[in-house]
């Protein structure tokens, strides 16, 4: 057994440690560590910093000499652990934000315009809607009570856009592609007639408009025909 000195890796203090073993143990802090770090912290204690903090106690064998072989040794007292330099912070400088005092003259001002800016929009807009909701009852009231097919014209049809050129009408029984064309020419008669509009052309009553029937076994989209050739039982999108 050959003894040699060493030093804790944790809090620094010196001790006599057996080359033979592979671990040691500092009675000063409960420090269990590899025998070779030790050796290591005596030869050059600058490569540690010894930190000095709180081991669990240690209740395994002893690994000191004394125990292992028999023989007394010699603890050396108890050194101060080296001071950790500390490392330097970067602090960034305080950034003071401007203090940006608003009028309340101008705050007045800014929050009169936004209430005028609304004001001017609902006083725009909700006669607009308002036109279109009659608009659009309108035409699925006539619509309904002209077609020969049963429906609910509050689940089974819907009329919607600022325009009233898209709707959706849901039917109980399948038809065929001329009866769905037959729809579509009935569904544009009426709002057209609804809406004011004197041009009788192709272009301006059914182009716009896009019908969505749906049937139990899918049905059929019509969707801003052209002119009259587009309208075919053969042109129109079958529905899955």
């Amino acid at each position: 057994m050959a003894i040699k000195e060493g030093r804790c890796i944790n809090c620094g203090s010196i001790l006599f440690l057996d080359t033979d073993s592979p671990k040691g143990h500092c009675l000063f802090c409960d420090c269990v560590f590899d025998n070779a770090d030790a050796f290591r912290a005596q030869t050059h204690p600058e490569e540690f910093t010894f930190p000095n903090e709180p081991q669990p106690k240690y209740e395994g064998p002893s690994l000191t000499p004394s125990a292992q072989r028999g023989a007394p040794v010699a603890m050396a007292p108890r050194t101060a652990a080296l001071p950790v330099k500390e490392k330097d912070v970067y602090v960034l400088p305080e950034t003071k934000v401007p203090d940006l005092k608003i009028p309340m003259k101008a705050v007045a001002i800014i929050t009169a315009i936004s209430v005028l800016v609304v004001a001017v929009f609902v006083a725009v807009a909700f006669p607009l809607v308002s036109k279109r909701d009659k608009e659009q009852s309108a035409i699925i009231d006539q619509f309904v009570a002209k077609i020969a097919y049963e429906v609910d014209k509050d689940k089974d049809i819907l009329v919607h856009e600022m325009k009233s050129d898209e709707a959706i009408v849901v039917l109980h029984e399948n038809i065929s592609a001329e009866d769905g064309i037959s729809l579509f020419n009935e569904f544009c008669d009426i709002r057209a007639e609804v809406l004011g509009i004197e041009d009788n052309s192709f272009k301006a009553t059914k182009s716009p408009v896009s019908l969505k029937i749906v049937t139990p076994e899918g049905g059929f989209l019509i969707r801003h025909p052209a002119d009259e050739e587009s309208l075919t039982p053969g042109s129109l999108k079958i529905l899955d």
